[in-house]
């Protein structure tokens, strides 16, 4: 498996919404959220693409009054892929990113139920800073995590 982790391009526009559209709840439309991310995050809005086909993406941000914190704002891999290191790379290049353009700490938010989310990014070091049990309404409980970057690694296995 060869993947290739590079920045948004609006060609991927098609693709994108599709994988949004299959990993959000019914009635979710993601094309206006995709069409503005790929403005306001144009730096940290990552595709994975294998065999020329887009496997999955993430968008990380800064705070705009606190840019030394970043997020992930969204990773999704297609269901075919998942397990396969597409997450894995996707992880690495918005941490990278992130950190890159000035970033201590990385936040990100994870539904409670999300299991082989969680195993991931507790893989690359980010540790349960809260829970909020209505984050996106009354059916959206979230554990928020974070990862501090000052330690200067990167790597999940240089945590042990």
């Amino acid at each position: 498996m060869d993947v290739n982790v590079r920045g948004y391009r609006d060609a991927d526009y098609p693709a994108v919404c599709d994988l949004e559209r299959e990993n959000s709840p019914e009635g979710c439309k993601p094309e206006v959220f995709i069409r503005q991310a790929g403005v306001l995050f144009a730096d940290t809005f990552l595709v994975a693409e294998c065999a020329g086909a887009i496997a999955g993406y993430t968008i990380g941000a800064l705070v705009q009054h606190r840019p030394e914190t970043g997020w992930i704002l969204r990773l999704v891999v297609s269901g075919e892929n998942r397990r396969r290191g597409f997450g894995e790379s996707l992880v690495a290049a918005v941490i990278g990113g992130l950190r890159e353009r000035g970033a201590g700490e990385v936040y990100l938010s994870v539904a409670p139920e999300n299991h082989a989310a969680r195993t991931l990014y507790e893989k690359w070091g980010f540790r349960e800073a809260g829970f909020c049990p209505a984050y996106f309404g009354e059916e959206g409980a979230r554990f928020v995590l974070r990862r501090d970057l000052t330690a200067g690694r990167l790597n999940p296995f240089e945590l042990r």
